[in-house]
């Protein structure tokens, strides 16, 4: 027995080659070379299929390949099955992640993928090019080996949603107003400059943001292919807007409009502030001689006071 595995050792998704060494009304004992028999429950006999009777299709001596479905090692139980589980679990599955995959069946809104996960993906018809496509079968058919990216993976849906785009480096929810990026000028327009920075959709520069002071037309400061640095303004991810800005001095504008902002004391004001201050600068005065004349009213009592007693 000491060359047996130990139950503790034996993890999910194992292969072994096991042996049947009882049949029961719910299933079968099998060995897999562990401390103890292993069970494989009736409705992992047959994969795809109901079996009634488990004696109608294993009998003791039967030798095949099982996977490890489930480990209770507190129990020293090991639960298989003749089903071989898919290389990727739900938990496996993480936006963006790039697969490859094998189309299995092609329909008016899409294509279902296999890629080894629980469930097929969905290749929505909008999610196969870049460009508009009138329907899937134009692109893929059954059987074609196609590398996808995952979209989304829900387990309480029981949904997998696949691109054959390759997804931007940037997250709409990553783009946050004041962040600087690098980005390449992809078009001018007489209204602005486009700029990639690894969003879904290009931000504009509009012609009063390429550069400090008056711009005649975009192409005066930028051109088609070059690389230059904007910091984002605005962002409206439901519209699929970015808006940029290329002008250096932003810290000093702020403070230039912020100051601006502040509206101007009228005649009136100003003569009504000079006032208070007058009052209060008079103020303290005023009453640090009211303080010294009570202490001397009080000293004078108190001469007077001790006078009579002396008397």
């Amino acid at each position: 027995m000491s060359d047996r595995i130990a139950i503790s050792s034996i993890k999910p998704k194992m292969k072994f080659n096991g042996t049947v060494t009882k049949v029961e009304l719910a299933g079968a004992r099998v060995d897999i070379g562990a401390e103890r028999d292993a069970l494989l429950h009736i409705s992992e006999v047959q994969p795809g299929k109901i079996t009634t009777r488990v004696a109608d299709v294993l009998k003791e001596g039967d030798t095949f390949p099982v996977w490890v479905k489930q480990v209770l090692p507190d129990k020293g139980i090991v639960l298989l099955t003749r089903v071989e589980p898919p290389p990727l679990d739900w938990s496996d599955l993480q936006r963006g992640m790039k697969v490859t995959g094998k189309v299995v069946k092609v329909e008016d809104f899409g294509a279902f993928v296999d890629i080894g996960a629980p469930k097929d993906g969905l290749v929505p018809v909008g999610m196969m090019a870049r460009t508009r496509i009138n329907k899937p079968s134009d692109v893929v058919k059954e059987g074609d080996e196609i590398t996808v990216w995952v979209t989304k993976a829900s387990k309480k849906e029981n949904r997998i949603g696949l691109s054959m785009v390759e997804p931007p480096e940037l997250d709409w929810n990553d783009i946050r107003p004041g962040q600087i990026f690098t980005g390449k000028v992809t078009r001018l327009e007489r209204f602005g400059a486009f700029v990639d920075i690894g969003a879904e959709r290009e931000g504009m520069v509009h012609v009063s943001e390429l550069a400090n002071g008056y711009i005649g037309q975009p192409s005066d400061v930028v051109s088609v292919g070059e690389e230059v640095e904007v910091r984002v303004l605005e962002v409206n991810a439901k519209k699929k807007q970015i808006k940029l800005s290329m002008k250096t001095d932003y810290a000093a504008e702020q403070l230039e409009a912020e100051a601006d902002d502040t509206p101007a004391l009228t005649p009136m004001q100003v003569a009504f502030q000079a006032a208070q201050q007058q009052t209060q600068g008079a103020a303290a005065p005023s009453r640090s001689k009211a303080a010294i004349n009570r202490k001397e009213h009080e000293d004078i009592f108190a001469r007077t006071i001790q006078q009579h007693r002396q008397q």
